[in-house]
């Protein structure tokens, strides 16, 4: 068990160096975490803290974890490759193309804005996702890139919800969505199992295979999207660097 705090990128750095020190080697990568904030939230490095969370600090990690070798990419004599999922949510599909013009910028919002800009994030990051796999498998099959989601649970997300929104949602969680438990199923198939061996780029909803949303799949907008991820991520990070 190690300490992370996504919503700072010297922790993120100190989490990495860590693994790379004790010569810790990740074979399966979940990356799970995820807020909804009542409203807009700036971080240490100036940027929205949902947009860190959510989006950016997936950036970050997955290449300083590529870069350094705590996710071995370049293992030619390893029979089974790492694998690196993505929790996503199916609340993507239909979220708008991705907004270039308030890519990464602060603004203060509110709590309509949050509940969007969840499945907005959930949007580019799975673009971000398939971008990756591309560039990690682009010579070969290097590594298992993949997204799923584990539909509705019941998690404490909300936590910063107006109160009467709050109770609504939770009264509507514990009865229609899954606890963490059950949820986790799908996902833990996904890591293991030896259906997955040798697949990349593959989307589950729960347990069944599926396509995202067709916007994550444009080329274009995936080079675009690493392109201007990486240049945010150099001005707030000194010590960025990708794959």
């Amino acid at each position: 068990m190690r300490y992370l705090d996504l919503t700072k990128i010297d922790s993120i750095h100190a989490f990495t160096d860590g693994l790379v020190n004790d010569g810790v080697k990740l074979d399966i990568t979940i990356l799970n975490a995820g807020v909804t904030p009542a409203k807009a939230r700036k971080t240490a490095s100036g940027l929205d803290e949902m947009f860190l969370v959510n989006y950016l600090a997936n950036v970050m990690l997955t290449n300083l974890l590529m870069t350094s070798g705590v996710i071995n990419i370049n293992n030619k004599n390893k029979t089974i490759k790492p694998r690196v999922i993505f929790i996503s949510s199916d609340s993507h599909q239909g979220s708008s193309y991705i907004d270039y013009n308030e890519f990464g910028k602060y603004f203060d919002y509110g709590v309509s804005k949050a509940i969007a800009n969840y499945s907005y994030f959930k949007l580019v990051l799975n673009t971000f996702a398939t971008e990756l796999s591309r560039k990690v498998n682009r010579d070969g099959f290097k590594a298992g890139i993949n997204v799923i989601c584990p539909g509705p649970v019941n998690s404490n997300i909300v936590k910063e919800a107006p109160l009467l929104l709050r109770l609504i949602l939770k009264s509507i969680f514990s009865v229609i969505f899954k606890a963490p438990s059950k949820a986790a199923l799908p996902v833990v198939y996904m890591a293991v199992s030896p259906d997955y061996e040798g697949r990349t780029n593959e989307y589950l909803h729960m347990f069944r295979h599926k396509q995202m949303d067709p916007k994550v799949y444009i080329t274009e907008e995936g080079v675009k999207l690493w392109e201007r991820s990486v240049e945010l991520w150099k001005q707030v990070d000194p010590l960025a660097r990708t794959i």
